[in-house]
């Protein structure tokens, strides 16, 4: 043990950091999306990078064995004991953990500095992991939030202080996103049953109701009450609970959306539903901030979204697409009680009306949206290119290094 910690302190002298980053489970979410490619532009930045699953592995996993990153599994019998002997083994000098906690006593026992990600406006959370995360907090030396709203949320209703936030906005590999675009295959829309002249919204979210699905069929029904069947929506993601996703399915059905609000499930080359829409949509009740968001900047699509997350630092005064105002207000009085009532029970939103005239505007005015949109790209490459992204990080992790020598 004191060998192994003789061994960080020397390599954090050295000025070399090496990094064991937690999260429960690698396979293709937006969480999942930030581990891989900060990890990537992390050892581009000199930081030796250990990846720790608690649970699964699956499409990014193996993406990120692939580009040469270490990844392992804990196993289902005795994993901290798995653990302790990866740690021995990789002699980090700090840990990274995204929504995770399995290794904090692990790494409190070898005197290492964890940095938590705050992911998202944890809203969500019920009162025993509120509880939990107040008890958590003791390990943590630093935290770095995606977004403003996520970092008010965690001081406002979480009891965290400010000093002890930094807020760095998710990035993208522009480049990366530039190729893929170039090389897009959009599937015929015949194949939808989309009409060449139709105005196809995508939206881009697992299917967890607290993302809006059904805000959209709401707004939906206002759109074809009022005759207009030349907009759609196509829906492109993974369930997280199957039983919602039968729940939204059975609605749809129930008044006659199953058409016009497409669930496509999930498919790796989003790039070809982007190819395919006019624009993007995304009325979340909570984001901390949204990977799609900033994918659908990267391939240029006008935006209608609601004011969470980082939708605000994103669309300004208009300029890549639509704002809109949130069902509940600020955002620091959603608790997990009122999100749930809001997104898994169907109702009368007072959102789906703005929605609905947002919507029917883009299709109104197809090439002065598409204008917007094409703001996208420049935006992104400006303010949320992924390599500076990932330095803020690295400034973050070596202070935190630093203050702990």
């Amino acid at each position: 043990m004191m060998f192994g910690l003789f061994r960080r302190v020397a390599r954090a002298e050295e000025g070399g950091l090496r990094v064991v980053i937690e999260l429960a489970a690698f396979d293709s979410g937006g969480l999942e999306k930030v581990v891989l490619d900060t990890a990537l532009e992390w050892r581009r930045l000199g930081i030796e990078v250990l990846i720790v699953s608690v649970g699964g592995l699956g499409e990014l996993a193996a993406v990120a064995r692939q580009a040469g990153l270490r990844v392992e599994r804990l196993p289902e019998r005795r994993p901290l004991a798995t653990y302790a002997r990866l740690l021995d083994r990789f002699a980090p000098t700090l840990a990274v953990s995204h929504f995770s906690t399995a290794g904090y006593a692990l790494f409190t026992t070898r005197r290492l500095p964890i940095v938590s990600f705050i992911h998202n406006v944890y809203a969500f959370f019920s009162p025993e992991q509120r509880a939990r995360f107040a008890a958590d907090d003791a390990h943590v030396a630093r935290y770095i939030s995606v977004s403003p709203k996520a970092t008010l949320y965690a001081v406002e209703r979480l009891g965290i202080a400010p000093a002890r936030i930094a807020t760095v906005p998710n990035g993208l590999d522009t480049g990366d996103y530039a190729r893929r675009a170039a090389a897009a295959r959009p599937p015929p829309r015949a194949s939808l049953g989309i009409a060449d002249d139709d105005y196809v919204f995508l939206n881009v979210a697992a299917y967890n109701l607290h993302k809006g699905h059904y805000v959209m069929a709401a707004a939906m029904r206002l759109l074809l009450a009022a005759g207009r069947r030349d907009i759609r929506i196509v829906c492109a993601g993974k369930p997280v609970y199957p039983p919602h996703l039968d729940e939204l399915r059975a609605h749809l059905k129930q008044h006659g959306l199953e058409q016009h609000m497409l669930l496509a499930g999930y498919t790796p080359r989003i790039e070809d539903l982007f190819a395919l829409a006019d624009a993007f949509l995304l009325p979340s009740f909570i984001e901390g901030w949204s990977i799609a968001m900033n994918e659908a900047m990267a391939f240029g699509r006008p935006m209608i979204l609601t004011d969470t997350g980082g939708a605000s630092e994103v669309i300004e005064d208009g300029d890549l697409g639509v704002l809109l105002d949130n069902e509940y207000g600020p955002v620091t009085a959603l608790d997990g009680e009122r999100l749930n009532a809001l997104a898994y029970t169907p109702q009368d939103y007072r959102l789906a009306t703005a929605l609905a005239a947002s919507m029917r505007r883009f299709a109104d005015d197809r090439a002065a949206w598409a204008a917007a949109g094409a703001r996208g790209p420049a935006k992104l490459r400006a303010r949320y290119d992924l390599q500076a992204v990932a330095s803020r990080h690295a400034a973050v992790l070596r202070d935190v290094v630093e203050r702990a020598r």
